[in-house]
């Protein structure tokens, strides 16, 4: 205590030996004056307590069973891009704006037909044959226009993916198909599929279809592989198999469609749709936003193109 005391400038000096300690009344009744006790500067006083507050700070980090918090990870930036977390383009790394409209799609995924049903259609390969498990009529309608399925049976799910409109004619899809042309209409009656190995199917050069990440485009105005950021789509919230997200505002051409020209894009999106992001991929030419591609040595852009660079191949041939 006695060094504590002289750490923080205070007096604690004992008294003399033989010197009587008590508190006598005084005789005269005119008080004399104290003599003045030396304060400790104020200087003094802030250095001593700092150094209290510094020991105080060493016993606790000294005493046994307390474990500092462990640090967070630091995140490649591959692993930043495929958790939605990359940071905003530099702006001279931007290309000029593209000024795009969007529609979505998604892999359906759906059960084989019941046996006792006789409009049922299995998909079917390269060679004609059938790949899959007879599906209901729209089901196998919703296949060839979202361009891949998701098949459950026995507890496993296979995808397949549409490859090409050169098969024979198998289904009339015309009453799902609304407004879209003859020529869809066409193509879609005569799609042919392939099974592969990512669950939710692949876009083109073996890339997976990734939601809220993957889109489709056509390659005269988009060239594929590109990386395209969309300030609107920045910040928004949405939500994937049970994870909360907010977007980075990256999107990855993967993919492309018959019926996606020009500047319409289509984004890949899951079953259950866009939530908040479906006002910005509006299926309507008239809603536009801002979308640039960005430099293809830009760090973002190659971390993103590395986040997506899993191979998609297929189980069989068909």
């Amino acid at each position: 205590m006695k060094e504590l005391n002289a750490i923080l400038g205070l007096r604690a000096d004992p008294a003399p030996s033989g010197v009587d300690t008590r508190v006598v009344a005084p005789k005269s009744s005119t008080p004399e004056p104290l003599p003045e006790t030396p304060q400790p500067s104020r200087r003094l006083r802030r250095t001593g307590y700092g150094i209290l507050l510094m020991l105080t700070a060493c016993a606790t980090a000294s005493a046994p069973g307390r474990t500092p918090p462990p640090l967070a990870p630091v995140l490649s930036l591959e692993e930043r891009a495929a958790g939605f977390l990359l940071d905003a383009p530099v702006e001279e790394g931007l290309g000029t704006d593209l000024r795009l409209w969007a529609t979505h799609y998604h892999t359906p995924s759906i059960a084989p037909a019941d046996e006792t049903i006789s409009a049922a259609f299995p998909l079917i390969g390269r060679n004609g044959d059938p790949i899959s498990p007879p599906l209901l009529h729209r089901d196998w309608c919703e296949a060839a226009l979202q361009g891949s399925v998701s098949v459950r049976q026995g507890g496993k799910a296979t995808a397949y993916v549409f490859v090409d409109a050169k098969g024979p004619e198998q289904a009339d899809c015309d009453q799902w198909l609304g407004s879209l042309s003859d020529g869809i209409k066409t193509a879609t009656r005569r799609a042919r599929f392939m099974k592969v190995s990512h669950p939710l199917g692949c876009g083109v050069r073996n890339h997976p279809l990734v939601p809220f990440r993957t889109i489709a485009v056509d390659p005269d105005t988009i060239p594929i592989e590109t990386v395209l950021f969309v300030p609107e789509l920045r910040g928004r919230s949405f939500e994937y198999e049970g994870q909360s997200f907010v977007h980075d505002g990256y999107l990855f051409a993967g993919d492309r469609g018959g019926a996606i020209k020009g500047r319409h894009i289509d984004v890949f999106l899951n079953e259950s749709g866009g939530g908040p992001l479906e006002d910005l991929f509006a299926s309507n030419e008239s809603r536009t936003f801002a979308a640039h591609p960005v430099a293809d040595d830009d760090p973002n852009a190659v971390a993103l193109r590395a986040s997506q660079s899993a191979s998609c191949e297929p189980v069989t041939p068909g």
